[in-house]
């Protein structure tokens, strides 16, 4: 359910003048919670004019991910059904599954920090505060083990697709789940299940996104953030680009369910930073050096290595 203030922030999106008994008549709130509200946005970073006998405009979008913001477009999603937003948290995977069971909603988990992010591999994930986008996916598939393949894949698509709409910068997919920029990486997910015998009943995923440079993330050869790849005059619409994002996980989400890889694959390989170049590819298997050959329409990963022996791949960590 919208928050007071996330109702506020839809009223105000048309860029014009809305009184204030107006928003009180169409909230059905006193003109005090109003106010009150409206100051709470404007903590928050929103740039809102009050103009007496003309009431309240939005000038300017807040550059802080905020609860508001996300309250609105998860009431508008078909894909969702509740938000948990979180000051700070060991691990919003944590989270999901110490409340996943507590009903069968889709659910997204976001927190301004986060003490114990993980990765893949149990692999540590900063999170300082106000630098990223730290959330968790709850959905509930209810489908065989073998059609799990292929989610990391859509994913990786909606989240790259996001990037490049949003900020023109040319986002790679690093095979299976992490999105690099200029060869560093941005974004990485983790995905993990809740299963009952042949049946994967919950995924729960992990996404973390670089939205601003800091210490930690610059003392990381490897890793950059959107806005340090950005020129100063065009930093990240933070509002826009979160409108976006939950668009397309939604999009490539329900692809996932109703198509194959296949019908994406093209699309995908587009993406890819894999090919043409030399790979180490480390699995449960061993490691080998090698290039990649192709992604088949199951999603496996295609390999040749230095003694020109063919490997499929479904499951490993891969250096560029």
């Amino acid at each position: 359910m919208q928050s007071t203030k996330s109702k506020i922030l839809d009223c105000l999106q048309s860029e014009t003048f809305v009184s204030g008994n107006s928003l009180a008549e169409q909230l059905n709130v006193s003109r005090t919670a109003i106010w009150k509200n409206i100051q709470a946005l404007k903590n928050e970073g929103y740039q809102i004019a009050a103009v007496q006998n003309k009431g309240y405009a939005l000038v300017g979008a807040s550059q802080n991910i905020n609860q508001a913001k996300l309250l609105s477009i998860i009431d508008k999603s078909t894909l969702f059904d509740q938000l948990i937003y979180k000051k700070t948290v060991d691990s919003t995977q944590n989270t999901a599954f110490n409340i996943l069971h507590k009903n069968d909603d889709n659910i997204v988990i976001v927190s301004e920090s986060q003490t114990e992010g993980r990765g893949r591999f149990k692999r540590q994930w900063l999170s300082p505060k106000e630098t990223g986008l730290y959330m968790s996916l709850v959905l509930r598939p209810n489908i065989k083990h073998s059609d799990m393949i292929t989610f990391n894949l859509f994913m990786s698509l909606a989240i790259s697709q996001t990037i490049r709409k949003n900020t023109g910068l040319k986002s790679g997919i690093k095979w299976p789940n992490d999105i690099y920029i200029s060869d560093k990486k941005v974004c990485g997910f983790l995905t993990e299940i809740v299963s009952e015998e042949d049946t994967v009943q919950t995924i729960i995923c992990g996404v973390g996104i670089n939205i601003e440079p800091s210490t930690d993330i610059e003392s990381l050869s490897t890793a950059t953030a959107l806005n340090a790849e950005l020129p100063s005059e065009k930093q990240l619409d933070i509002d826009s680009f979160l409108s976006e994002l939950f668009k397309n996980i939604e999009i490539y989400y329900n692809k996932f369910m109703s198509t194959s890889f296949s019908e994406i694959r093209d699309e995908w390989i587009e993406h890819s930073i894999i090919f043409n170049r030399q790979l180490k590819i480390s699995s449960s298997n061993g490691m080998i050096k090698g290039k990649a050959l192709d992604v088949n329409d199951e999603g496996y990963l295609i390999i040749i290595d230095e003694e020109q022996n063919i490997h499929q791949v479904i499951s490993a960590d891969i250096e560029i």
